[in-house]
């Protein structure tokens, strides 16, 4: 083989060995780059264009294991990697709830949501329209529509049957309807018949209710979207990806506060302390709907979802209504000026190998 077709692989093969050190952190390679290129070339075979599978394999395990190694500098680094991992495997599964929610069918607008509860009612009459956002649930659709005593439910299911959507059976609900007597200064019961069905078309479900006395009576419509098979896999993927991506961040954090100045190393670690702490109430809320997805999953209502921690409402019984968004900023500020602080100082110099001739 001539020496120009040798250079020619070579600078081939080597291209894919440097693209292969990218899985080792930028300190190691900085270190020991050169020394690993030119070893791995020196193991080559002539007219060898590409890394062996094995050894792709290999270059790449050993890399995220440099990755994942901490400084061993005692207790600490571990104890701040594991609670970054669990903070990111949090919003790691609040990603993965929200990326399974765009599979949902979209909730109907102002106009079609009007249609929907004319359906119910059989009537045009009073009604009040909401969105009902959540911070346990996907957001939810609900009418509320004044009719007279004679509205049956039978015909309503019909109408809806009629336009296609998938109805099921009608049963009783309990209720209760009083009104004032004045000559005996009591209160009395008076008779009602209440009853739902729920309908569902296009992976939107709808629960109708119905509470009616002799004379008069409320229709109610309550809708949601469906989730769909792939939404709890895909919290599950979010989270096994969020603890890793929290510990290589840990990880590489540890390094460059250790590397820093001893000012910037006090001012970054502090800093950290900072962004753990006030993440600490989001992860507990994101894991909370964690739990309530599984265990919730499939009953009827509104889907369970982790991202909707992030919707302003009264999450906990205590603080502001958006104080987890709020929460969550702070932290990734804080995060952020910790790794900005920690810059490593003077490293050492590059080994670089020398191959005899």
């Amino acid at each position: 083989m001539t020496a120009a077709v040798w250079s020619s692989d070579e600078g081939s093969l080597e291209r894919h060995y440097r693209k292969l050190l990218l899985a080792y952190p930028g300190r190691h390679r900085r270190r020991y780059g050169s020394e690993m290129i030119t070893t791995l070339l020196e193991m080559a075979v002539p007219g060898q264009r590409h890394p062996r599978p094995g050894e792709a394999l290999h270059l790449v395990a050993s890399g995220l294991r440099q990755r994942l190694r901490l400084p061993a500098r005692g207790p600490l680094p571990v104890i701040a990697a594991v609670l970054l991992a669990l903070t990111m495997g949090a919003f790691g599964a609040a990603a993965g709830s929200w990326a399974g929610s765009q599979t949902f069918a979209d909730l109907p607008d102002d106009a079609a949501i009007a249609a929907l509860a004319e359906r119910a009612s059989g009537s045009t009459g009073d009604t009040v329209q909401m969105r009902i956002p959540s911070p346990w649930q996907e957001g939810s659709i609900s009418t509320t529509t004044v009719v007279g005593g004679t509205w049956d439910a039978q015909q309503a299911r019909q109408r809806f049957a009629a336009d296609g959507w998938s109805v099921s059976d009608i049963a009783p609900i309990d209720g209760r309807a009083v009104t004032f007597n004045p000559d005996t200064r009591s209160r009395v019961d008076l008779p009602m018949r209440n009853s739902t069905f729920s309908a569902s078309s296009g992976g939107l479900t709808l629960q109708v209710r119905a509470y009616l006395t002799a004379d008069r009576g409320s229709v109610h419509v309550i809708g949601w979207s469906q989730s769909r098979a792939s939404f709890l896999p895909l919290i599950v993927t979010g989270t096994v990806l969020g603890l890793l991506v929290g510990w290589l961040i840990a990880a590489a954090l540890a390094y460059r506060i250790v590397e820093a100045s001893a000012e910037r190393r006090r001012t970054s670690a502090g800093l950290w302390v900072g962004a753990l702490i006030a993440l600490a109430l989001p992860a507990a809320a994101l894991y909370g709907n964690v739990l309530r997805a599984f265990r919730d999953h499939g009953d009827v209502g509104p889907v369970f979802t982790v991202h909707s921690a992030f919707t302003p409402g009264a999450y906990y019984p205590f603080g502001p209504t958006w104080q987890i968004l709020a929460l969550t900023i702070a932290g990734v500020v804080l995060a952020g000026a910790a790794i900005r602080l920690a810059r490593p100082g003077a490293q050492p110099g590059t080994r670089t190998a020398v191959v005899a001739s």
